[in-house]
């Protein structure tokens, strides 16, 4: 499951201590301690929380004062960056946010998280980069790695279906910074994801870097406290994904195998 969090589940975010520094897949805090983030923000910290190259862009457009959402050159970037992301697509509209899209699409129901594997075909589902066998739909959502950004939501069209709708204006900023995140999947080494070990327990089921629990609420629960006195932050409820981070160490990767034991 993809979306907003619950009150629950951000309560079990908002338990962490005070984050002072992130670096790839890890979060520093105040009082001294490191923790490893497999929860990476629902996937948008897929490729770490400082993706490559975005503070660079960012800095040449700020310096350039393309704060305001006026046309620029980045749309036509990050577009055909999410075309090879995600090829097989007709189009793509850049909307001001999930909600905008979802109501100019006027969808009855959310995009659907194909990690969620839908019996049924589903007119729109997130977009989840390096997913192996990723499912088609009419309209495709994608969670763009850029942690703590939402100001844009792309939608991929199939079929020409983008014809006679238009994308809203968004600060060149944050399209330059969007795009730059696309392009860092490109550049990522067919060896950047590894594997996790069955250990001693195989809990999860693995898709490309996706984590799914294979038990029930209670287990998953209990997995969460035992992970999180590990300073480990797994997806805050069952129903969501956790992601395997690019350089897991050996350790690392046998905490979570064998479900914090």
């Amino acid at each position: 499951m993809f979306g907003p969090l619950n009150p629950e589940e951000s309560a079990l975010i908002a338990r962490l201590p005070r984050i002072t520094r992130a670096r790839e897949h890890y979060l520093y805090a105040l009082d001294g301690t490191r923790w490893l983030d497999c929860w990476a923000q629902g996937g948008r910290a897929l490729m770490g929380h400082r993706p490559r190259g975005v503070s660079l862009r960012l800095k040449n457009e700020i310096s350039r004062g393309l704060y305001a959402p006026y046309p620029g050159v980045w749309e036509k970037r990050l577009e055909k960056n999410l075309l090879h992301l995600f090829p097989g697509y007709s189009g793509v509209r850049i909307f001001r946010n999930a909600e905008r899209a979802i109501a100019a699409l006027n969808l009855e129901v959310p995009p659907v998280d194909p990690l969620d594997l839908p019996d049924s075909d589903t007119p729109a589902l997130w977009g989840r980069p390096l997913l192996p066998g990723h499912p088609g739909a009419d309209y495709l959502f994608p969670i763009i790695p850029l942690p703590g950004l939402t100001e844009a939501q792309p939608v991929l069209f199939s079929s020409g279906r983008e014809a006679g709708f238009f994308s809203d204006s968004i600060s060149q900023v944050i399209l330059a910074a969007l795009s730059r995140s696309c392009a860092s999947i490109k550049e990522l080494p067919r060896t950047g994801i590894p594997p996790i070990p069955a250990g001693n327990a195989d809990i999860w089921d693995r898709r490309g870097p996706y984590m799914l629990y294979r038990g029930n609420n209670e287990e998953y629960r209990e997995l969460f406290e035992k992970l999180f006195s590990r300073k480990v932050l797994i997806a805050p409820s069952r129903t969501r994904g956790s992601i395997i981070p690019i350089g897991l160490s050996v350790k690392e990767s046998a905490l979570l195998a064998s479900g914090g034991c």
